[in-house]
């Protein structure tokens, strides 16, 4: 019976208080209103003053077929679509080649046309390069994803937005011409290293086939000397016998002009051969079938006598020996054994080595492969960089909305703070 009266005192408590807190709030309007005010136009300073910051963007894609096939044109690389861009990309998003492209392009005087000093040059282009970024561009849901190529983005933040979209296209079409060069650079590398094979192979072909054709000469020589060794043995050997013979037939001719010579027969007897019956001499032969007339009775003794001195008196019998004769034709023809001098005049074997032929021709291609970066490229701009128009921060309507909502809030707990302070007084002074 108690308690219901104190409940219904409490929440005319609440009552009163949630009035007097409105009421307290109104007569504070111009505070909150002036607070929030003043907050609202320093965060419009606040944003007016910050410098704006853009964002310029170029996109490109992967070298075209034509572009890598002029690099491989020579057998020596095998450079792929894939190797050609990804060096690219390094290229790009290198540190020291970007600030190459800063310093070439002297960027410096125009993110600071003002020539104000600059403390530290390397933070002052860490501050303007740090925002440079590499992305992939999403696949649109209406673009068929068979066969397609993501673009590659390059971005770059700034306050100048002609300034960062001239950076980006200068350092895009540096990095490409310079991975292209390159590229051209280590060919050349190849060509001359393997033109320097080429000269190495093509000695060693040359001492190797040179070496043959003296081992080869050496190899002939000594069969001659074989040959010639042997044939002089032969030689040899038909003069003795030539010279046993000539001995032998003096013999034989001394035996018949002696026997000519006791029978009287001192001239030939050739006219009384064939002659008739009655003219036939007193001597008398008889002789068997197939039998020569013996040569004291032909000759005489002297004819015989005559032959026995020209025998003796002959110093070299070769001419009356076919053999020799034979065998010295055969010398003379080692002698002058025309694949032996053949061999020792010939000056170049390189015309008789196979292999050289084809060094020489690889060679000459080598030597005829004209480095030229005309039509070779190691990207394809997809979109260069344009000056944007709109800057991507500061969001000045964000701060100032932000700095108008957190103002009144503020002028608010404010209000309810000078309120808790005024009844404390109040309740002092009672």
């Amino acid at each position: 019976m108690q308690q219901a009266p104190v409940e219904q005192n409490y929440y005319q408590e609440d009552e009163i208080d949630l009035k007097q807190l409105f009421r307290s709030l109104a007569d504070r309007k111009w505070f909150i209103f002036g607070f929030t005010s003043l907050i609202t136009v320093l965060a419009i300073a606040y944003a007016l003053s910050i410098a704006p910051t853009y964002k310029a963007t170029t996109s490109f894609l992967s070298p075209n077929e034509s572009s890598v096939i002029q690099l491989n044109r020579i057998k020596l690389t095998s450079e792929t679509s894939e190797t050609i861009y990804r060096k690219f990309l390094n290229k790009v998003m290198s540190s020291q080649f970007q600030r190459k492209i800063f310093d070439e392009n002297d960027y410096l005087s125009k993110l600071n046309p003002d020539n104000k000093p600059i403390k530290n040059l390397e933070d002052f282009f860490a501050g303007f390069s740090k925002t440079i970024n590499l992305e992939t561009n999403k696949i649109q849901k209406n673009v068929e994803k068979v066969n397609y190529e993501k673009p590659v983005n390059v971005s770059i933040e700034g306050n100048d937005a002609t300034v960062i979209a001239s950076f980006l296209n200068d350092l895009t079409s540096s990095a490409d011409t310079q991975t292209v060069n390159e590229f051209l650079t280590i060919i050349q590398q190849k060509i001359d290293i393997r033109l320097d094979e080429i000269s190495k192979q093509r000695g060693l072909l040359l001492s190797k086939a040179k070496q043959d054709r003296f081992s080869k000469i050496a190899q002939i020589q000594e069969q001659d000397l074989q040959k010639t060794n042997e044939i002089n043995d032969q030689i040899g050997r038909l003069r003795i016998k030539a010279k046993k013979d000539k001995l032998n037939n003096i013999q034989i001719l001394t035996d018949s002009s002696m026997i000519a010579k006791s029978l009287g027969i001192t001239e030939n007897n050739f006219k009384k051969i064939g002659n008739d019956s009655e003219s036939v001499p007193t001597l008398t032969l008889a002789i068997g079938d197939n039998q020569k007339l013996p040569q004291w009775y032909l000759y005489g003794e002297k004819a015989i006598l005559q032959e026995i001195g020209i025998l003796k008196n002959r110093e070299n019998d070769d001419a009356y020996t076919p053999e020799i004769v034979n065998l010295q034709n055969k010398l003379s023809a080692i002698k002058s054994n025309q694949v032996l001098k053949t061999l020792k005049s010939r000056k170049d074997d390189s015309p008789f080595i196979a292999e050289i032929n084809k060094l020489d021709i690889e060679a000459i291609k080598l030597k005829s492969f004209t480095l030229s970066p005309v039509g070779i490229n190691a990207m394809q701009v997809n979109q260069r960089a344009y000056p944007p128009e709109a800057s991507i921060k500061p969001k000045k309507r964000l701060i100032v909305a932000v700095a108008f909502i957190a103002g009144f809030i503020l002028s608010i707990f404010l209000v309810f703070i000078m309120n808790a302070f005024r009844k404390e007084e109040d309740i002092a002074t009672a």
